[in-house]
């Protein structure tokens, strides 16, 4: 004869076992109480590292095992020559309005007048290109000074003859594309000016090639001194390549240039990112930022990597800016959308009250600080 084990009675509190029929009933209410207490305590213990992970923007790039740097907080990232295929052959929505070429006023600066001024002073030349002098020195920004290549020409013209330009001091490469990074520029600068460089991590052997010595590399959150004046490496959601095999080797960044108590921030090419709120907690309010509003669409392939006008706003807003000047419109044909489109938009979305001047510079424009 075989004896059933008999299985053990569910413990329950004594105030409920003289009530047998609910017996069963106060063992799962008593279980499922544990449960949520361990998960209750979980979630307490996990909050701070959940805050923790929120701030991993404003640390050096991450590298992969075949070391290119990768958006840490973007997960699968980038378009492939696929996409680039099917965005390439796909009807373009705005291909009526691009027939009429806009022709956008263009100004010669009065660099004369300028060093005059008190103050710091700041010209847009278009595209990404930024002239500014901050503490005695005079910084460029992405210097494109001709087109591009036979391909991608200028649509606006340089606002000034290269050689009319003032000393340049430091020059800050923001990435490794063509519309960003120009050799015959660099080559121009180089030889007529003899300036720092600084960029991110990965370009030491490109511009070792072109017989420049004064490099300064720095990885997001890294800062370097010019006497007072501050430029700090910040990140953006972007990514960089030149050739076949060279993709995401050189690291894309964004500057903060600091100077008697100023601020200004030049963000480069990027997409929206979360990033821009743990930079303004930490950096701002910025004075100025000069942030990129062109080459948008179509969305489902630029998203990632450009910010449209309404992102361009919130970028703004999450910075703390006081003033943002759009760059990166109205000077290279890239995407889909006309070239007077982000301007247009940025008119109509813009509100007054939102607590950021918008500031509209014309291709050679300046201002004062």
């Amino acid at each position: 004869m075989s004896l059933k084990k008999r299985q053990p009675r569910p413990r329950v509190p004594k105030i409920c076992a003289h009530w047998q029929p609910g017996r069963r009933l106060c063992y799962n209410l008593c279980r499922l109480m544990t449960r949520l207490a361990t998960l209750i305590l979980v979630i307490a213990l996990l909050a701070p590292a959940a805050a923790q992970a929120e701030e991993h923007v404003l640390r050096k790039a991450p590298v992969d095992k075949d070391g290119r740097f990768f958006n840490p907080w973007l997960g699968e990232e980038g378009r492939s020559f696929y996409d680039f295929l099917r965005w390439k052959f796909s009807d373009n929505p705005y291909s009526e309005q691009k027939k009429v070429k806009p022709v956008f006023p263009v100004k010669t600066p009065d660099f004369k007048a300028l060093e005059r001024q008190k103050g710091d002073w700041f010209v847009w030349l278009g595209h990404s290109t930024v002239l500014m002098r901050t503490g005695g020195l005079v910084i460029m920004t992405d210097p494109v000074l001709w087109d591009v290549n036979f391909l991608v020409k200028r649509a606006t013209p340089f606002p000034v003859r290269p050689e009319e330009l003032p000393k340049v001091d430091v020059v800050l490469i923001s990435h490794g594309h063509y519309d960003h990074l120009d050799t015959k520029s660099i080559k121009f600068l180089k030889e007529r000016h003899n300036p720092y460089f600084v960029a991110g991590p990965g370009y030491w052997g490109y511009f070792k090639s072109l017989g420049v010595s004064k490099y300064v590399s720095l990885n997001w959150s890294e800062e370097y001194s010019f006497g007072g004046v501050k430029i700090t490496s910040l990140p953006v959601q972007h990514w960089s390549k030149r050739t076949f095999s060279d993709g995401n080797k050189m690291l894309w960044c964004s500057f903060l240039v600091e100077s008697g108590g100023k601020r200004y921030y030049w963000a480069g090419d990027t997409g929206y990112f979360g990033g821009f709120k743990e930079i303004g907690g930490k950096y701002g309010p910025m004075d100025v930022f000069f942030g990129p509003v062109g080459a948008f669409e179509p969305r489902w392939f630029m998203k990632e990597n450009h910010m449209d006008p309404e992102e361009a706003l919130k970028a703004a807003s999450d910075l703390k800016a006081k003033v943002f000047v759009p760059i990166h419109w109205g000077t290279f044909d890239l995407s889909d959308e006309p070239l007077d489109l982000p301007v247009k938009r940025l008119k109509e979305v813009y509100k007054k009250d939102s607590g950021v001047v918008l500031k509209f510079v014309e291709h050679g424009g300046s201002f004062t600080q």
